[in-house]
């Protein structure tokens, strides 16, 4: 069966972007001059030229136009130009047909795909940067000037993926690329924390989890993110970058403000702790490493049957009168407690 393409990449620090060889002259031009195709699609006023149509020729507000992220370029037999960006108005009666076109080019989102009767006159140039990546890149065709800094090179000497590296990991083994960078970091993070028994997927995880973690700056913040990794993330993975991060439980990030609300979050506050069955020493770490607040349970909550909270998280008597004193709320108010404010919470707390 003969191929519909064939398909290299720009390697850049932070992504691969395909260039299409394509071997069929009517896909490529339905593809950069044809509706419902990706390229260009018709528009009407009777709704504010907000979303395609059909084409209908009795309505005569109908316009071609090309979608934001795309282009085409045709070039004709008889040295031609016809080009379709977008934010330009198209005037289709002057449109080459598919017969007339020499080549086309096609950009979008997703790459480049190119089509030419002589391919020999396509003009692939690229600068590249200090890690001898690709920095920026341009397709032409027939004559075409080369600027400062670029040089010209053919599309085989584009790199060619494994076809079975749907994922690219081969970009994390390029030095330059935020992937390699990324690898660095994990096989760092990974020695620094003494998990030796994860492989290259699940450093990148712990990784990503570390991340997370250290952007947390509340208490809010910490049910949030907790909540999220949870969902994303395998619990091997976590237990090991709480463990490491000492991330154990909301105390240690609750903000002033935040102490009104206590109360009314603490049992999704206790569902998010990091215990001792989930690592041997995280209670020694927690005492050592934690600031936070004194949590009293009220004596309403700890009454309740079977209820979680039947415990204190201590970790700063201080704290605590700090933030029995400034009050406050964080994170969105609950239902019917818009008007309270932090004048109430502090009555209610003094």
């Amino acid at each position: 069966m003969k191929k519909k393409w064939e398909v290299r990449y720009f390697v850049t620090a932070v992504a691969s972007v395909p260039v299409y060889k394509a071997y069929s002259k009517t896909e490529t031009y339905k593809q950069a001059a044809k509706p419902g195709w990706g390229t260009v699609e018709w528009y009407s006023a009777a709704d504010g030229y907000k979303n395609p149509v059909d084409r209908d020729r009795s309505d005569k507000t109908q316009q071609l136009c090309c979608g934001e992220d795309c282009s085409a370029s045709l070039y004709t037999k008889n040295g031609g130009y016809f080009g379709i960006f977008p934010y330009e108005e198209i005037n289709v009666s002057e449109m080459p047909k598919q017969a007339e076109c020499a080549a086309i080019i096609v950009s979008d989102s997703c790459g480049f795909t190119v089509w030419a009767e002589d391919f020999s006159k396509v003009h692939i140039f690229v600068s590249y940067d200090e890690n001898g990546l690709i920095d920026n890149y341009r397709v032409e065709y027939d004559d075409a000037t080369i600027y400062d800094g670029e040089v010209e090179i053919s599309f085989d000497d584009l790199y060619e993926r494994a076809e079975e590296d749907f994922r690219e990991i081969y970009r994390a083994e390029i030095p330059g690329t935020v992937e390699y960078s990324f690898k660095r970091e994990a096989e760092k993070l990974a020695q620094e924390s003494g998990e030796t028994w994860m492989n290259a997927e699940e450093r990148e995880e712990f990784r990503q989890v570390c991340h997370k973690i250290d952007r947390i700056k509340s208490a809010w913040d910490f049910l949030c993110t907790m909540r999220l990794i949870e969902y994303d993330h395998d619990k091997k993975i976590i237990s090991a970058a709480r463990k490491f991060k000492k991330c154990f439980n909301f105390a240690q990030y609750e903000q002033p403000k935040e102490a009104a609300r206590r109360e009314e979050l603490l049992e999704d506050y206790e569902k998010c702790a990091f215990t001792m069955e989930d690592t041997a020493d995280a209670a020694e770490d927690s005492q050592q490493e934690a600031t936070g607040a004194t949590v009293e349970v009220a004596p309403e909550v700890g009454n309740r049957k079977n209820h979680p909270q039947e415990r204190e998280i201590s970790a700063g008597k201080q704290y605590a009168e700090t933030r029995r004193e400034n009050g406050g709320g964080a994170g969105p108010p609950p239902p019917g407690k818009r008007e309270t404010g932090v004048k109430n919470s502090i009555f209610c707390l003094q």
